[in-house]
């Protein structure tokens, strides 16, 4: 049995990026997010509120000044507006439906501090997707040099996925968007230069996304591994492929 589950996952890790649509386009138009309204993972539920009703924010932090900013202004529920025409991010939160057919407070409510840390209830077994026995399914695997790789967060975290993989695969909460001038949508771009070991497996479906994507966990963190010359912070834009 843990021979097979381990196979699989070693399998599964051989998926390293996605596919740009071809007819994509690299201007930086953006669209307002109403994926959250539009079930588009084809849960079992949908928000009754559309976002334009006063209803639709009942149970978060609405703060009319971040309005534009946030969904309900509440910084938890992650930007406004996603990326449209903007490669490589474009293909990436394609289909996303952020709250999982929830409406935000009903989100909320079922995935944030239901545990009283005060943040996210995180999923158990570091996020990797475990057996009927409740054991991960995952592998020591080497990344080797010239592998890229991504993130949605900062340096400091200890997970990273192959570069391009979709954000519903990814299981992450929607306040992981929320970027800066620097980065936009908090999304980071690195290159293997040094071989280094990882755990490596499929993802756990949580915070309302399927997962089934492909995460490698760290034993230090991002900047650590820039530090040590194991990684290499790259430019989003090597990902698009270069007749765009």
């Amino acid at each position: 049995m843990k021979f097979t589950l381990l196979s699989t996952a070693l399998t599964l890790l051989t998926v390293t990026a996605v596919a740009l649509p071809t007819g994509s386009s690299s201007s930086s138009s953006e669209k307002l997010d109403e994926r959250s309204y539009v079930n588009a993972s084809s849960t079992a539920t949908t928000c009754p509120h559309h976002p334009s009703s006063p209803s639709y924010c009942a149970g978060t932090k609405e703060n009319a000044t971040l309005a534009t900013t946030y969904i309900c202004g509440d910084s938890r529920l992650g930007p406004v507006v996603l990326p449209q025409f903007f490669l490589p991010l474009d293909p990436i939160l394609d289909i996303y439906d952020r709250f999982g057919g929830l409406c935000p407070g009903a989100f909320l409510e079922k995935w944030f501090n239901k545990t009283g840390g005060g943040w996210w209830d995180y999923p158990p077994q570091s996020g990797f997707s475990v057996d009927d026995e409740g054991e991960i399914i995952a592998a020591n695997l080497t990344l080797q040099v010239g592998t890229f790789l991504d993130r949605f967060g900062s340096e400091y975290g200890a997970f990273l996925a192959p570069a391009a993989a979709p954000y519903l695969q990814r299981s992450l909460p929607p306040s992981n968007l929320n970027g800066d001038d620097k980065f936009p949508y908090n999304y980071h771009v690195y290159s293997v230069i040094k071989p280094f070991k990882v755990l490596a497996g499929p993802i756990a479906p949580w915070f309302g996304q399927p997962g089934q994507g492909v995460q490698y966990q760290t034993t230090v963190n991002v900047a650590t591994l820039i530090a040590d010359g194991y990684l290499k912070a790259e430019d989003p834009q090597k990902l698009v492929p270069k007749h765009y």
